[in-house]
């Protein structure tokens, strides 16, 4: 086998041609373009480089030199096992000495960018190589604009909001363009038009769709114990106040915050696993949230019964030790029953929010987003004082979502769907007593303080 650069004979307009490696062995004789572009009065045959008074003659050689080691590397690989066509040519056109896009982010990016950018990163790609059928992205693969073409189809086909196939297309790009500047990749990045979002109308599923879907379940209707479970991980996720999958994953015993805080006039601040210190993981942002409002906490335990009935702990949720494909199983039976997925508890938490009147920047902080203001640097948002003003403003907008009425609701059909435990493990007569008689606060807030049970230090200890 013999591999030889040479350039093409056609000249660009500008003056510039492709090189290319030929391939030559007794059965055949072909040329495997690369994307290496070189204007051709200033290539040097003899020594198959550019000169140096080519423009950009530093960037140009490193991208030969290391065109050149790939075919060493190709070389030395056929003296052990000859090397056929196909291999020199994926070899070669994919440019890389990583395999995949996955090994480039963890041999080489990683070190260079923030812990959460590079999650993002590696949870975008794998969503791309999902969507585009491919078990292993390559740079090859993000480089061939007709896989961009067709999963911008296939994602308007799945009703996927136009904004997803833009921060797919942004990210690739951005992984492709950190590649190219360690001269890890040589290949193009292709031109796809981005969506418009202008006049994309943001889904939500508003309170009363929901209580009308619990409302027409049947609780002896084969598959009903699902369909709870689904509904009760969406209010889970909209009472902790739109944690995605990733965070709901990540809650740990570990990260209640005890002896820290007092109890105060609404709020039991200071009773053990009350108060829960939460880093976001698309951000890392810092939060702390109550627990002690109602709802919360016996949704989870609710769901942590239904999963795992032996489960004698909060968190993890679903007491650890998931099927593979728990998640994916719930959000499309979710799906099926509200016609909206389980991120869309994000949405409403906002919106419910803003119609609450709530200031966008206390949203920002509910929702463990990250402020880009100068107020960042100066506003203690872990004081006791700003712990009450957001678990004010979080119960607030669980009762305008009727969080509450939709929980009790699932129970019942629960209950009389056969899971009879529930009721004495959350005490609901109780409770009920509690929200039939709510409390009220000088300023004319209905309160509605968290029920302790004897038991509770058992169930939710650490």
């Amino acid at each position: 086998m013999a591999l030889l650069i040479g350039i093409r004979n056609e000249t660009n307009k500008d003056g510039s041609v492709l090189l290319h490696v030929r391939f030559k062995n007794k059965y055949f004789d072909k040329k495997v373009y690369t994307q290496i572009k070189v204007l051709k009065k200033y290539w040097d045959k003899k020594n198959k480089t550019v000169k140096p008074n080519h423009p950009c003659f530093e960037q140009k050689s490193k991208q030969i030199k290391k065109l050149k080691d790939i075919i060493h590397d190709l070389n030395m690989q056929n003296i052990v096992s000859s090397l056929s066509y196909k291999e020199v040519r994926y070899k070669l056109t994919n440019g890389s000495y990583v395999n995949t896009i996955d090994s480039y982010l963890d041999q080489y990016l990683k070190s260079q960018i923030k812990e959460t950018t590079f999650k993002d990163y590696k949870s975008k790609i794998q969503s791309i190589g999902k969507n585009m059928d491919i078990d292993s992205l390559k740079f090859e693969d993000i480089c061939d604009k007709n896989n961009w073409i067709k999963l911008k189809e296939k994602l308007k086909e799945k009703d996927r909001s136009p904004a997803t196939f833009n921060s797919y297309y942004k990210a690739a790009k951005s992984i492709h363009t950190h590649a190219s500047k360690d001269e890890i990749t040589f290949s193009v990045f292709p031109y796809v038009r981005y969506n418009s979002e202008n006049n994309y109308t943001k889904k939500w599923l508003k309170p009363d769709e929901l209580i009308d879907i619990i409302n027409n379940l049947s609780s002896d209707k084969e598959g009903f114990k699902n369909d709870a479970t689904s509904i009760l991980i969406y209010l889970m996720m909209f009472s902790m106040r739109g944690m995605y999958r990733r965070d709901i994953d990540k809650l740990s015993m570990e990260e209640f915050v005890d002896s820290t805080y007092n109890n105060c006039t609404n709020f039991s601040f200071g009773e053990k696993n009350m108060v829960y210190r939460h880093f976001r993981s698309k951000t890392n942002k810092m939060g702390l949230i109550y627990l002690g409002l109602y709802p919360v906490r016996e949704i989870i335990l609710s769901l942590n019964h239904l999963i795992n009935p032996t489960s004698n702990y909060l968190f993890p949720v679903f007491g650890g030790n998931l099927h593979p494909n728990f998640w994916s199983l719930q959000s499309k039976r979710f799906k099926k029953l509200t016609s909206h997925n389980f991120k869309s508890a994000r949405k409403a938490f906002n919106t419910i929010a803003s119609i609450n009147n709530i200031p966008d920047y206390d949203i920002r902080e509910l929702m463990f987003q990250q402020d880009n203001t100068i107020s960042k640097h100066y506003k203690d948002t872990q004081a006791q004082e700003m712990l009450v003003k957001y678990s004010t403003y979080h119960f607030e907008i669980l009762i305008k979502y009727r969080v509450h009425e939709m929980f009790e609701m699932i129970i019942h059909k629960l209950i009389e769907n056969g899971q009879t435990k529930l009721k004495k493990l959350l005490k609901l007569e109780d409770i009920i007593k509690k929200i039939n008689n709510p409390k009220v606060n000088s300023t004319g807030q209905r309160v509605i303080k968290k029920v302790r049970h004897k038991n509770d230090n058992q169930i939710l200890s650490a």
